[in-house]
């Protein structure tokens, strides 16, 4: 009788281990490896999760059906920059524009940044506006407004504040 105690505990043991370790399927496919972005809709924006663009940034509209933009902030420095989208968020698309500004709603001195061209075609067009500046890393997370002026122009959007994104 003794012997069959501790076949049972013994038994009891190797079953919870074996739980911990392969853990319980609760219907869900997800480990601590997923997709941390399962499971959202990515075709709407979320105050403080917007939807992710092609460049592994997030979309803002503006205020033509015609263009969506991306912006991404990068970990390792303070590098921001934002592409101009087709109107569906799907490719980039070249643009010349004459200024790209983003201005922080909130502060005392309500300093624009300019951003600047990458890689611009002979024509002057580019998808790719950026600038390197810590005080426009910090002012995204608090929420700016976006000015892009092309030709006669101007388009507007808005990142709204939210929480700082670590992804």
């Amino acid at each position: 009788m003794r012997n069959n105690f501790f076949k049972s505990l013994a038994l009891a043991c190797l079953a919870i281990s074996t739980f911990s370790l392969v853990g319980c399927d609760s219907g869900t496919k997800e480990s601590a490896t997923a997709d941390p972005h399962a499971g959202h809709d990515h075709e709407t924006s979320h105050d403080d999760h917007p939807a992710h663009g092609p460049f592994g940034g997030h979309i803002f509209d503006l205020d033509t059906p015609d263009h969506q933009v991306e912006w991404k902030k990068y970990k390792d420095n303070d590098m921001i920059r934002m592409y101009i989208l087709d109107g569906k968020g799907e490719e980039a698309t070249p643009v010349k524009v004459d200024s790209f500004t983003v201005t922080p709603k909130i502060g005392k001195d309500e300093a624009s940044f300019e951003l600047e061209p990458e890689d611009a075609d002979e024509n002057g067009a580019t998808a790719i506006y950026a600038l390197d500046d810590k005080e426009l890393s910090i002012a995204i997370p608090l929420g700016v407004v976006i000015e892009i002026k092309v030709g006669d122009k101007t388009l507007k959007g808005e990142i709204k504040a939210h929480k700082p994104l670590d992804h």
